[in-house]
Parts: structure tokens; C-alpha cells; sequence
């Protein structure tokens, strides 16, 4: 069951992290650069099935995680959340809620930026450049804390 959770985990996270950096670091400095008018549509075309899969993906790896840890071993009781490997867990998990809900923020503020095309260059490119600084710093971090917790194999 450990292994399915495990597969499972690095499922979400791989589709979660890259779907982030995708968007963090190359679609969004594109919209960026182009007119108010094109990123708005193509924001209207990717937004339904990017948010269905980050969203799912999200959900999955922030459940995920801490069954793994739980199931194997790592964090056998609440009280074991105060052992070092609990608390890179739980750092874990605020990071990926922080980058989560950041990015959320983030994307609000552009469809809002889309309304005038006066302002949209110099708000989507703040937007763009403060996104791609939190999104891959926090994947940065999440990588090197699985680097600390040996990938969570028990």
C-alpha cells in the first residue's frame, strides 16, 4: 500500500511542481509580453483544464505527503510531528500551501490587470517576475527538503 501512495505522491507532485514552473516561469512572462487583449483569451482557453489538473494535482500531493509519511513510518503519531523528520514535513506542506495559494493571488491579480491595457504591461510583468521568484524558489526548497528526508523511502 506504501508503494501506491508513494507512486501515487510523485505523481501529483511531478504534475504540480512542473504545471507551476511551466506557468511561473515561461507562460507567464509571455503573457506578460503581449497585449492585454491576447493574454486575456489565452488565459480564458488554458484556465478550465490547467485548473482542473493543478487543482487536483494540489489536493493530491498536500494528502498525499502526509500519508506517506504516516504510512510509512516516518510519523507514526501526532506527537512524532516534533521529530526533525516531522517538522521537514510540515515545512513541506507550508510550502507547497504558501506557493499554492501565492500563485493563486497572482493569477487573480493579471485576469484583473486585464481590464486595462494601460497599466497591464507594467502590472503582468511584476506579477510575472514576483511569481517566477516565489514559484521557484519554493520548488527549490520542497526538492532539497525530499533531498534531506532521502525522497521519503522507509
Amino acid at each position: 500500500m506504501n508503494e501506491i501512495i508513494h507512486i501515487l505522491h510523485l505523481l501529483a507532485a511531478t504534475t504540480w511542481a512542473g504545471g507551476n514552473l511551466f506557468f511561473a516561469l515561461i507562460l507567464l512572462p509571455a503573457m506578460a509580453r503581449s497585449p492585454a487583449a491576447e493574454a486575456s483569451a489565452l488565459f480564458d482557453r488554458i484556465g478550465p483544464a490547467s485548473g482542473l489538473v493543478m487543482g487536483v494535482s494540489g489536493v493530491l500531493v498536500l494528502v498525499t505527503g502526509p500519508l506517506r509519511a504516516w504510512a510509512g513510518g516516518g510519523i507514526p503519531s501526532l506527537g512524532a510531528l516534533g521529530s526533525p523528520y516531522g517538522l521537514w514535513v510540515i515545512a513541506a506542506f507550508v510550502i507547497v500551501v504558501a506557493v499554492s495559494g501565492f500563485d493563486g493571488a497572482g493569477r487573480a491579480r493579471l485576469r484583473r490587470s486585464f481590464d486595462d491595457p494601460s497599466t497591464y504591461p507594467t502590472v503582468a510583468g511584476g506579477i510575472a517576475r514576483r511569481t517566477a521568484w516565489v514559484t521557484a524558489g519554493g520548488m527549490t526548497l520542497l526538492i532539497l527538503i525530499m533531498a534531506l528526508l532521502g525522497l521519503g523511502l522507509y
